[in-house]
Order: structure tokens, then C-alpha cells, then sequence
């Protein structure tokens, strides 16, 4: 399994096949569309490292056994009681949700929230990647941003999905920086939209 997202991670960081979305899906879409996403708001599940991020895998690029800088954040979020508070480091972190059925005719919307308090922060990429069965990916949609101190959204729409899709993935990938935290909360892919069959 680790084997597997260390594959991805590469997959993702490496290759310059992204699909530049024409879609425009914005907040309002959304409504009464169900998140597709597992533990939206990054809660504590278990007091278990293995366990406690329910919903989503942490890959550490270089790995290191004893890196101790994301923890869950009981005192500041955007939505609810909790976000994901990364600490200032020198490697590579990449935020990969569980899987989530897709619908090749459908339209997607995905965000999450940002913040920080770093005074240099770094450029935080979102993507949506959709896959066949086998694992192989069939499509990549991403965003970049720099967060501010304020809480702002990063946001994907994604579309046109091609033949044999079958689900999908948020990813959340944030690169080394050097002071500070960075804050995520509020996670979320919704099918907000369904294209006329011809």
C-alpha cells in the first residue's frame, strides 16, 4: 500500500499531462450535492497515528519515519471543530482522500480551505484525478495558490471525463517552506452537474 502511493506521489509531482479545465463550477453548485469525500473537515478519528486522519493517506517525500509536523487542529478551522495544521519543513507532503465513485458524464466540483501564518507561504496544488478500474489514471485536473492569514478557498471543476473512468481522487500536495503552518479544512468534491448523452 505505501508502495502504491509513493507511485502516485511521483505520478502526480512528475508529469506535465494536466487537463486545463474550461469548466467554471462554483459554491453555488453545490447544493444539496453530497460530498463525495470521507472526513471532510480532517476530525480525529483514533488516538492511533495509523488511524487518526480517517478518510485520507499522508505521503512524506523524502520519507522519514519520525516527522511529527501535520497534526489536527482543535482550535482553528473554517467549518466545524478541527482542520489539518502542516508545520514548516523541508520535505514534500501529499494529502491523497480515499477513493470515490465517478460518473463519466459528470461534472465536479472540488475545494478545500486554506490559511497560514507563514511569511514566505508555498504555492499549495489541488487536483482531481479520476482513474479506470485497473488504477490507471484517465484524467487530471488541478489548481495552485498561495494562502493568505484569512481563510480562502483553492478550487477544481473537472469534467469531460474519458471512456472507462470509474473513480476518483482529491489530492492536496504542499511543498517544503521554511516558516510557519499552513491550515486545511473544509475538503470537499461534489458531482454538481450531469452532460446531456447524445
Amino acid at each position: 500500500m505505501k508502495l502504491w502511493l509513493t507511485l502516485i506521489l511521483l505520478a502526480f509531482t512528475l508529469s506535465s499531462c494536466f487537463v486545463s479545465s474550461s469548466l467554471l463550477f462554483t459554491e453555488a453548485d453545490i447544493k444539496d450535492s453530497k460530498n463525495l469525500l470521507v472526513n471532510p473537515g480532517f476530525a480525529l478519528y483514533s488516538l492511533a497515528p495509523d488511524e487518526a486522519l480517517k478518510g485520507w493517506s499522508i505521503i512524506v517525500e523524502p520519507h522519514s519515519a519520525d516527522f511529527d509536523k501535520i497534526r489536527i487542529d482543535p482550535l482553528d478551522a473554517s467549518e466545524g471543530e478541527s482542520s489539518l495544521e502542516i508545520s514548516a519543513s523541508d520535505k514534500d507532503i501529499m494529502l491523497i482522500s480515499e477513493p470515490f465513485k465517478v460518473r463519466r458524464y459528470g461534472g465536479y466540483y472540488s475545494r478545500i480551505m486554506l490559511k497560514t501564518d507563514s511569511p514566505n507561504p508555498p504555492q499549495i496544488t489541488m487536483q482531481m484525478i479520476t482513474f479506470k478500474e485497473n488504477g490507471k489514471i484517465t484524467n487530471r485536473f488541478k489548481a495552485k495558490q498561495s494562502p493568505t492569514d484569512l481563510w480562502s478557498s483553492l478550487a477544481v471543476s473537472a469534467g469531460f471525463l474519458r471512456p472507462g473512468v470509474n473513480f476518483g481522487r482529491v489530492s492536496i500536495l504542499i511543498p517544503p517552506f521554511t516558516e510557519g503552518s499552513v491550515w486545511i479544512d473544509d475538503a470537499g468534491c461534489w458531482e454538481v452537474h450531469g452532460f446531456k448523452i447524445d
